[in-house]
């Protein structure tokens, strides 16, 4: 009798199942699969192999990225390191934490939740990130060239670039990040010096006698990939971070050559030059002056008043490049005695990305740089300590959060990162974009942590 009631009972089973097995592939993946998360979709294509193959089909890829980017609001990540004024010292991980922050965007509720650690080898603590579609690449001051999806935790190690025959001390960490269109590829941009000398003849004039040259990778495909040479760039390159834009890279030039901006163009792969914003002279040397991107966008922090920053913004849709002015933000309006842009003229070298820390009598001292603008507000980082909101409706600067005092970077065992760091800000979307590049990928086994649901 035990033997026939079981079969009855599995069929029962069997016939109350068959509406939620029975939901179309097609349908699950367009209306299901293009909403979740990454972390959800990293376990979700190991179900079948349709499921992973629609998941990592570039156009499932493409569609997903673009509902990430239409989500709101921005996101954010951290990048702490320790502080190294000389590029001499070298940590053994580096982690990406999510920074998190009430809708009001209130300092006191302000967080971070770490989104991936990795162990790796010969990282200086001196980087500088730069970010496209969810991807993070990781500058540092020797020839290497780091590549992170912190969502789908893939980091690669590119091949050590030409070497560059500048110190290490003297170096200031730049490799651009973008999307080549043309090509359907993300691409890492590097320059490097031949030769670097720099003379003062005998009525004190200080000149430049160089030798440069600029590099890219082509991420994606199954081989090892290799450094492509392009052509040299028309000018030496100064100590200033690199700026991606939609079709371009942007490199500010040495404060001894002409006041331009190099453009490096994807499609072409050409330099041509542009100018700065009317009335500016960029020297990374003694300036405090910034640029970096803003909402896609070639966007120029200048030192207007001793309490004021103008941000200006390129629009570069026609022939040729123009600026317009999108705001002044005067840190007087935050509190009173601010100054914003005090300036050592005294100081021979004096990379603006590379001193750190600060406080709220010194904002923008060494560095300034707006991070997303999102209707009238734009998010901006001051001196890699702290993070202020400016209401360009309202004129009114606030202070965000200080990640120095206010920030508390977690491990996984729940220890917690020293004190005296350099906080990085990129802006962060999640994507499942892929690295490629599969022989170069550090092993899962090296892998620390990752975000779990």
């Amino acid at each position: 009798m035990t033997t026939t009631a079981r079969p009855e009972k599995r069929r029962r089973r069997n016939a109350e199942t068959p509406a939620a097995a029975s939901i179309p592939d097609d349908v699950l993946i367009s209306h299901v699969f293009w909403r979740l998360p990454v972390d959800s979709l990293m376990r979700v294509k190991f179900v079948c192999r349709s499921w992973r193959a629609a998941i990592e089909d570039p156009s499932f890829i493409r569609r997903h990225l673009e509902l990430s980017h239409a989500r709101g609001p921005p996101s954010f990540l951290v990048v702490p390191r320790a502080e190294d004024a000389d590029n001499a010292s070298v940590s053994e991980d580096v982690s990406f934490h999510r920074l998190l922050l009430d809708a009001a965007r209130a300092p006191e509720t302000a967080n971070v939740e770490l989104v991936f650690e990795t162990a790796v080898s010969d990282m200086t603590n001196a980087i500088r990130p730069t970010h496209c579609d969810g991807l993070v690449a990781l500058a540092t001051a020797t020839e290497k060239v780091f590549v992170c999806n912190p969502a789908t935790r893939e980091f690669v190690a590119l091949p050590p670039g030409t070497r560059d025959a500048r110190p290490i001390k003297d170096r200031a960490p730049a490799a651009a990040l973008g999307y080549d269109a043309s090509r359907d590829r993300y691409v890492v941009a590097r320059y490097f010096y031949r030769e670097y000398r720099e003379f003062k003849d005998a009525g004190g004039k200080r000149w430049l006698d160089f030798d440069i040259g600029h590099e890219v990778f082509t991420l994606g495909g199954d081989g090892d990939g290799s450094w492509e040479l392009t052509d040299d760039p028309p000018h030496a390159i100064a100590a200033a971070r690199p700026i991606c834009t939609r079709d371009a890279f942007y490199w500010c030039t040495d404060h001894l050559g002409p006041n331009v901006l190099l453009r490096f163009g994807l499609r072409d792969r050409a330099f041509d030059v542009v100018p700065f914003p009317p009335g500016v002279h960029f020297d990374v040397d003694h300036s405090k002056d910034h640029v970096t991107e803003l909402s896609g966008k070639l966007c120029y922090a200048h030192p207007a008043t001793k309490t004021a920053f103008d941000v200006w913004i390129a629009h570069d849709d026609g022939p040729r490049l123009e600026w317009s002015l999108r705001c002044r933000v005067d840190f007087d309006d935050y509190g009173g005695g601010v100054s914003s842009c005090q300036v050592d003229q005294e100081d021979d070298f004096d990379d603006s990305d590379d001193d750190y820390g600060t406080d709220d009598s010194d904002i923008g001292s060494q560095a300034l740089l707006p991070v997303t603008a999102a209707g009238d507000e734009i998010l901006i980082a001051a001196d890699h300590s702290k993070l202020y909101s400016y209401d360009a409706m309202h004129r009114s600067v606030r202070k965000v959060v200080d990640m120095e005092k206010e920030l508390a970077y977690a491990r996984p065992d729940g220890s917690l990162y020293y004190d005296g760091l350099v906080h990085h800000v990129v802006p962060y979307v999640e994507s499942l974009v892929p690295i490629g590049n599969k022989k170069m990928q550090i092993p899962l086994t090296r892998l620390r942590n990752a975000r779990t649901c």
